[in-house]
């Protein structure tokens, strides 16, 4: 059997009906992916991913995926 952890995968996309960027939030085994947005830019999404997203993580659920 297998050790490896699988993560939660946080990927910036472009909206489609409306401008701005998105962050979507996938979690391993399935599960409802999450939607954060409010970003006008791929870069500010990209970098809420890499300097907030481990924060939320730990909110989110009470850190079940964290």
């Amino acid at each position: 059997m297998s050790n490896i952890k699988r993560k939660v995968q946080f990927e910036p996309l472009k909206m489609k009906l409306e401008s701005g960027w998105y962050v979507r939030v996938t979690f391993p085994f399935g599960g409802q992916p999450q939607k954060i947005d409010g970003f006008k830019t791929r870069t500010e999404a990209r970098e809420w991913i890499k300097s907030k997203s481990a924060a939320w993580l730990k909110e989110y659920e009470g850190g079940r995926y964290a």
